[in-house]
């Protein structure tokens, strides 16, 4: 899986500020956070990332922060709907 500098510019100027983390353990999900854990359009992001890279929501609430929002991003190669 691959993500272009101009694919990474054109996320940030559809929804602002982002970060690009791993979840370390045993898969090593790539996954964007948005703002403070901000809910964005799925939709969107998938148009903008095209058919090769699959976008899953995932969220967890926090007594603190209330719902709290990542996008997990995967090769549709060897992707397995969970």
């Amino acid at each position: 899986m691959r993500l272009s500098i101009e694919t990474l510019k054109q996320i940030e100027t559809k929804f602002g500020e982002f970060d690009v983390s791993q979840t370390i353990g045993s898969n090593n999900d790539i996954y964007l956070r948005f703002g403070y854990w901000e809910a964005i359009d799925v939709q969107k992001l998938q148009d903008i990332l095209g058919t090769n890279i699959i976008v899953e929501e995932d969220n967890d609430y926090d007594d603190d922060c209330g719902n709290r929002y990542i996008y997990h991003l995967f090769d549709s190669m060897f992707y397995k709907n969970k």
